[in-house]
């Protein structure tokens, strides 16, 4: 079992805390997805109040496909350069916990020594890309929860968990199921401790004007292209937006166009 010094859990829980301030506020807290020291700073620098770790952008930074095929090891050593470059809360990506009940407390545990404020935890089972994706069993979730919850009792810990229910993702073609299934695991999630309730794959503003107003606990959604506009999630009750991989795609298509342009 880690050790989780005093100053680092002391770190961690002014972090937590200006995380969850920020979230708790009548504005949406938009949080742009850093994969290493240098965005981290940069978004800093142009006045962002708090940073999301992109798994997807450390993966490829590291030579991986996205997925949780990142060691754990790997995945909080990069999340520590990413907290320690800058003042702002960063909450990690710690995409499926890293592990079973028994294990994810210990992600937590290197999360707090990492740094960081929180972390993502998805209720998607691991599949390869293109596979549908499918959801585990919520009493499963729910024990990687509980087991959260006992480590965050047994440190004094404020650490931040942002529950992401992957129910449209899973029900891609069916948004009544994708909907029915997304509040009440998101109902479940907050009843179990989240502090936030994430959800990807969600365009329509009626249907994230009914997660808002059913799920008893902060909402947040993945922005892209066919997402509303901000100030329509603003209007909407939409607690917090992040952007996935979405900064990390736009450096490499940078990169490829000065590469093109220096081969040529």
């Amino acid at each position: 079992m880690s050790e989780v010094t005093a100053d680092a859990l002391a770190y961690a829980n002014t972090q937590s805390k200006r995380l969850r301030d920020l979230i708790l506020r009548p504005e949406t807290l938009v949080m742009p997805g850093a994969y290493d020291g240098l965005t981290a700073r940069l978004f800093e620098a142009m006045g962002f109040e708090a940073i999301q770790c992109a798994s997807g952008g450390i993966a490829a930074g590291l030579g991986y496909a996205d997925g949780e095929v990142v060691t754990v090891a790997e995945t909080l050593h990069v999340s520590a350069v990413i907290a320690g470059a800058v003042t702002v809360p960063v909450n990690g990506d710690g995409e499926r916990g890293y592990g079973n009940k028994f294990e994810v407390g210990e992600t937590v545990r290197g999360y707090i020594m990492a740094g960081c404020a929180g972390m993502n935890l998805e209720d998607s089972k691991p599949h390869a890309p293109g596979e549908p994706t499918t959801l585990v069993p919520v009493d499963r979730y729910l024990e990687k929860l509980e087991a959260i919850m006992s480590v965050k009792r047994e440190l004094g810990s404020e650490f931040f968990i942002n529950a992401r229910p992957d129910s449209f993702l899973t029900f891609r073609n069916d948004p009544d199921a994708a909907l029915e299934e997304g509040v009440s695991r998101g109902k479940m999630y907050a009843a179990a401790g989240a502090d936030c309730i994430f959800f990807l794959g969600v365009t329509s503003p009626e249907i994230i004007k009914i997660l808002v107003r059913e799920i008893p606990a902060p909402v947040s959604i993945l922005a892209g292209p066919q997402a509303p506009p901000l100030s329509v999630l603003q209007d909407l009750g939409v607690a917090r937006v992040s952007y996935g991989t979405a900064f990390a795609r736009a450096a490499g298509g940078a990169i490829k166009r000065l590469a093109e342009e220096i081969r040529e």
